[in-house]
């Protein structure tokens, strides 16, 4: 069904290293405080486990409980769910968006294709392969995953494909929030879409992680802003916005692609 307007919940949450039942119990209870009906919420970078490397089969083992209980939430309160987790195929370990539908049904999988090489992961994960959009309520909506937003060719396939929204979720450092917002910024502006990331908070085994979470709408303008504390916080899309900004600056039809 298309709607004119969307109720985006960001779950902004510290995460207790390798404890899914924790960390999970951390989001129900930050949910407790949504009286909103969100169509979607977003949680953050591997929000069951963290960066828990050296038990990523253990982890990956719990992920299809976490699914269920995510899908649990979705049916409860009719909305989309996501954010990513230790996924296990073939031997390889992926960090994986997963999004569950309002039925309860898994509907995206997107794995991380840039894997941030400051701190190794690609030693520990595998890359994905494939751009991922997916349809919500009508609308065109692409998921990326935290070091994606650094890389504006991604977030640019997605528009090209149609998205009118980027889903983002991530463990982005406090030493590096300035470059967080600015990118959040920018991947909106030039791609005249909404923007909607959560991010991590709190103290991990060796970073601090500022929040920071935020919904960007297409002028570039901030239409959340996260308080520098753990909860959900939901705000109010007007998807007409992207077609009033599209018209007014046509930046997408005045590409050249066949120079470029």
């Amino acid at each position: 069904m298309n709607k004119e307007q969307i109720n985006i919940t960001l779950v902004q949450m510290n995460v207790i290293l390798g404890c899914p039942e924790k960390n999970l119990a951390r989001v129900n209870n930050l949910l407790h405080s949504v009286s909103e009906t969100p169509d979607i919420i977003l949680l953050p970078e591997l929000w069951s486990s963290g960066y828990d490397f050296e038990n990523f089969t253990k982890l990956a083992a719990t992920t299809p409980a976490m699914l269920e209980h995510l899908a649990i939430i979705a049916k409860t309160r009719e909305s989309y769910i996501g954010g990513t987790l230790v996924e296990e195929d073939s031997g390889k370990f992926y960090n994986t968006f997963f999004l569950i539908d309002p039925k309860g049904n898994c509907i995206a999988a997107y794995r991380k294709i840039h894997l941030f090489s400051l701190m190794e992961e690609e030693r520990h994960f595998a890359p994905g392969r494939k751009p991922c959009l997916v349809e919500i309520c009508g609308l065109q909506v692409g998921l990326m995953t935290c070091y994606d937003i650094r890389f504006p060719e991604l977030s640019r396939n997605l528009t090209l494909q149609g998205a009118q929204l980027l889903l983002v979720c991530a463990q982005w450092p406090r030493p590096r929030t300035t470059h967080w917002r600015t990118l959040l910024q920018a991947r909106a502006i030039e791609n005249q879409l909404f923007v909607a990331a959560c991010n991590r908070i709190g103290q991990g085994r060796e970073h601090r992680y500022p929040g920071s979470s935020a919904i960007i709408d297409p002028w570039g303008e901030t239409t959340l802003k996260t308080p520098d504390r753990q909860g959900a916080f939901t705000a109010t899309i007007n998807l007409a916005k992207v077609n009033e900004v599209r018209r007014t600056m046509t930046c997408l039809a005045d590409r050249r692609p066949e120079i470029y």
